[in-house]
């Protein structure tokens, strides 16, 4: 499981740094092009969110999800997975402008979402497999 999680780590930092993840799952083209001083202009860019690419926000919500889901095997410790998780969300949207891509509230959110919805989900399940195993004991 640690080998997947450190897979899905370089697919997200992949994902991050490329200079068009348009182009990188259309074309299978990855490029980089650091850029030493980053326009943050639009990391506090509030538009509608009518406006937002559907796109980036399921890329970026199931990136996270899948991250959420791969820690919650690796850290057994409770809650630790979950600040992995959000910092490394944050820390991969500070890095996008170094890249030449655009930081972005909106994509925060979506990979905020994406590890809230993999803990409930996870923790539903945990809670369903308990109950099941109630029922077989009485």
């Amino acid at each position: 499981m640690i080998f997947l999680l450190i897979l899905w780590i370089i697919f997200i930092f992949i994902c991050t740094c490329t200079s068009n993840v348009h182009a990188l799952f259309e074309n299978f083209d990855i490029s980089f092009s650091f850029t030493p001083t980053p326009d943050w202009s639009s990391l506090f860019q509030l538009y509608s969110p009518v406006n937002v690419s559907k796109f980036e926000m399921t890329g970026h919500f199931m990136m996270f999800f899948v991250l959420t889901c791969l820690l919650l095997e690796v850290i057994k410790e409770k809650g630790l997975f979950i600040v992995i998780a959000i910092t490394f969300a944050i820390f991969t949207e500070f890095l996008q402008p170094f890249f030449g891509r655009g930081a972005d509230i909106y994509d925060i959110a979506a990979d905020v979402i994406g590890v809230f919805i993999a803990v409930g989900l996870v923790s539903v399940r945990y809670i369903f497999y308990r109950w099941a195993e109630s029922e077989k004991e009485a």
